[in-house]
């Protein structure tokens, strides 16, 4: 079964970017990885590969929807990348929209999840901002691990203010999600921001290669600008799932 990670926070946090990122690192030694939008506002597949014709016969619209969800059919809608063949991708295809299919269930969502889990060593849930999407609430209550990713200013503070109500339920386990600095740069008053949003784990600082890299759509290419602090970021999180895969095999959880 595939350790599952999280990754929500504020809208232009990051977070896209870091689920690439992330995807590459824990796919070093060859173990497979998927990254999952369900953000249909925003469709990722064209982002993520901004040259390539992907319809919407691979969306993952069709799977959410469908009548049965199992391990054939979800196999049959991720896109491997050309380049990197141990990491995969579900999203939303070009020109759809929220009402391009039918409301999303909770249940379901968990379902997928739990199927997806079967295919891969690591699910990585990129999340909608609006945890009103019930896919972001899902992710969270199934993963292994959660990284919130906030910006280093007010609207990162204001918009984990607004959303930490919503996550109070244990079944979220908000108090160990790790919370990163996304898009940090040396204005922001992190060491001030850090204190009122209770502390960083990470930071994760902006640079305009990474900039030029997703606004070209090369997001998987992004991980050769990663800075020593990006990638102690990353490597946080390599080691909190492999510490956890250990606890599991041990027993100690």
């Amino acid at each position: 079964m595939a350790k599952i990670i999280t990754v929500w926070g504020n809208p232009g946090s990051g977070k896209s970017m870091f689920c690439c990122n992330l995807a590459k690192t824990l796919t070093a030694g060859k173990e497979k990885a998927i990254i999952i939008s369900a953000d249909s506002c925003t469709p990722m597949l064209p982002v993520w590969m901004p040259d390539r014709h992907v319809g919407t016969q691979s969306s993952i619209g069709k799977v959410l929807t469908s009548l049965e969800i199992n391990t054939a059919i979800i196999a049959e809608h991720i896109v491997l990348l050309k380049e990197y063949p141990f990491i995969g991708v579900m999203g939303y295809a070009a020109g759809e929209n929220p009402l391009s299919y039918p409301e999303l269930k909770y249940d379901k969502i968990r379902l997928f999840l739990s199927e997806t889990s079967r295919l891969v060593d690591y699910l990585i849930l990129d999340c909608n901002s609006d945890m009103m999407n019930i896919f972001t609430p899902a992710a969270i209550e199934a993963a292994d691990l959660t990284i919130q990713i906030l910006t280093p200013d007010f609207r990162g503070l204001h918009y984990l203010k607004a959303h930490k109500a919503l996550l109070t339920d244990e079944k979220f386990h908000y108090e160990k999600h790790l919370t990163f600095a996304g898009l940090a740069r040396p204005f922001h008053p992190i060491e001030e921001m850090g204190h009122q949003i209770g502390g960083f784990n990470g930071i994760l600082p902006y640079n305009k290669e990474m900039e030029r890299m997703g606004t070209s759509g090369q997001y998987f290419r992004s991980f050769a600008y990663c800075n020593p602090r990006y990638m102690d970021a990353l490597k946080l999180v390599r080691n909190d799932i492999l510490e956890i895969d250990k606890k599991l095999k041990g027993g100690g959880v």
